[in-house]
C-alpha cells in the first residue's frame, strides 16, 4: 500500500504544482497588464514594478488552487483509470475506497495549506504589497490617522460613551457624554467632561459633572478626576479600513469586536463575520471538489468518452463554485446566517459527493 500510495501522490503532486504554477503565473500577467497604466503613470522602474507583482503571488496561488487541485485529481486518476491501473488494484485485493480516501486525505492537507497560506503568509505580503504602491511607486508616506471626531462606544456593561474628539497618539479624548443604564435600559446616570486622558489602563474623565437620576429626581455631583472603569486602549476605539485579505483570524475577531463596540452591527459586521466563515470553509472546499471529481473520473469513464467525463467533472465543480457564490449573496443580504452562508454549499455537495462515490464504487 506504501509504494501504491507514493505512486499516486507522486503523479498528482507533479500535476498539482505544475497546474498551480501556470495559474498562478496567468494571474501574475494578468495583473501586470492591468497595473500598466499605474505603473506609467508613476514612472515605477522595472525592479519596483516586479517586486510589487511578485508581492501577489500568494494570493494567486490561494486563487489557483480550487481548480489544480480538480485537474491534478482528474489528470492523475484519469490516468490510472485510462491505463487500466484501477483495475489492476483492485484484481489486487485492494478496496477502491482506500484509493478514495487517499485523495480526500490530499484535499484536507492543502485546505490545511491554504488555511496557512491565507492566515500568516498573505496578510503580510498584502500590507507590503501596499506599502511599495504607496511609498515607494507614488512617493506618498503613510501616516496612520490619530485624530478623530464625533465616536459612539457601547460597553458591555450597559454604558455608552459619545466622545467628541479622540487623540490616539496623546490618548486623549474631548467632550465626553457617558450614559449608564440599567437591566430595564432606563438611564440611572449621566456624566459629562471636558475631557479624558488614558491613564494605566483605563480613561480618567476630568471636570465634569455626574447626574443622576432617581424617580425622575437628578442630583448633580462635580468633579476634578472620575475613573469611567473604560478600558479600551485609544488605538482601539477606532476602525481602521483593512481589507479582508490582510488580516488573519486574530485581526478578523478584533475587528468584528471593534464593529459591535461602535454599534456597527449590520452590513459590516455581517460582511466581516461571511468572510471569516469562508476562511474556515474553505479548508474543506478541496475535500468538496476530490469528492465531485472522483465519481466522474472512476464512474461514467467506463460508459462514456473520458472527454465527456472530463467535461461533466468540471461542470459539476463549477456549479459547487456558483452555488458559493449564490449562498454568500444570501448572506450578504440578510437571507441566510454567516455561518449557512459559508458552510451549505459543502454540506450539499458533500452529500452528493458521497451518493456518487458509494454508487460508483458498487
Amino acid at each position: 500500500m506504501k509504494i501504491l500510495y507514493k505512486y499516486i501522490i507522486k503523479n498528482f503532486a507533479k500535476i498539482f504544482l505544475f497546474t498551480t504554477a501556470v495559474f498562478a503565473l496567468v494571474g501574475l500577467i494578468t495583473g501586470l497588464f492591468e497595473k500598466m497604466d499605474f505603473y506609467m503613470k508613476h514612472k515605477a522602474p522595472p525592479y519596483l514594478m516586479l517586486i510589487h507583482i511578485l508581492s501577489n503571488l500568494p494570493w494567486w496561488l490561494m486563487q489557483a488552487l480550487p481548480i489544480s487541485t480538480l485537474l491534478a485529481l482528474l489528470f492523475s486518476l484519469g490516468n490510472l483509470s485510462k491505463k487500466n491501473e484501477i483495475t489492476a488494484i483492485k484484481s489486487a485485493g485492494i478496496n477502491i475506497w482506500w484509493i478514495t480516501a487517499l485523495f480526500i486525505m490530499l484535499g484536507f492537507v492543502i485546505g490545511l495549506g491554504d488555511f496557512s497560506v491565507r492566515e500568516f503568509i498573505v496578510p503580510e505580503t498584502s500590507v507590503y504589497n501596499e506599502i511599495i504602491s504607496k511609498e515607494l511607486i507614488q512617493k506618498e508616506k503613510i501616516t496612520p490617522k490619530t485624530e478623530f471626531s464625533n465616536l459612539i462606544v457601547s460597553t458591555p456593561n450597559n454604558k455608552r460613551f459619545t466622545i467628541g474628539y479622540l487623540d490616539t497618539y496623546n490618548k486623549t479624548m474631548k467632550n465626553i457624554v457617558m450614559e449608564a443604564y440599567n437591566d430595564e435600559f432606563a438611564i440611572e446616570y449621566l456624566v459629562l467632561a471636558e475631557m479624558g486622558v488614558f491613564e494605566k489602563g483605563t480613561w480618567i474623565l476630568k471636570n465634569g459633572v455626574m447626574r443622576n437620576f432617581d424617580n425622575n429626581f437628578w442630583k448633580e455631583i462635580y468633579f476634578e478626576n472620575y475613573d469611567s472603569n473604560l478600558h479600551i486602549k485609544p488605538e482601539d476605539m477606532t476602525i481602521q479600513n483593512i481589507k479582508y485579505d490582510a488580516m488573519n483570524t486574530r485581526a478578523f475577531k478584533k475587528y468584528i469586536n471593534q464593529l459591535r463596540l461602535f454599534g456597527q452591527i449590520g452590513v459590516k459586521e455581517r460582511y466581516a463575520l461571511i468572510a471569516l466563515n469562508i476562511r474556515y470553509a474553505a479548508v474543506f472546499s478541496h475535500i468538496v471538489v476530490m469528492m465531485i471529481g472522483i465519481p466522474f473520473t472512476l464512474g461514467p469513464g467506463k460508459k462514456l468518452n473520458k472527454i465527456l467525463s472530463f467535461t461533466l467533472a468540471m461542470f459539476a465543480a463549477f456549479i459547487y463554485w456558483g452555488t458559493q457564490a449564490i449562498t454568500k449573496s444570501l448572506g450578504d443580504n440578510f437571507t441566510l446566517s454567516p455561518f449557512m452562508a459559508s458552510w451549505i454549499p459543502n454540506f450539499i455537495f458533500t452529500a452528493i459527493g458521497v451518493y456518487l462515490i458509494v454508487k460508483t464504487s458498487k
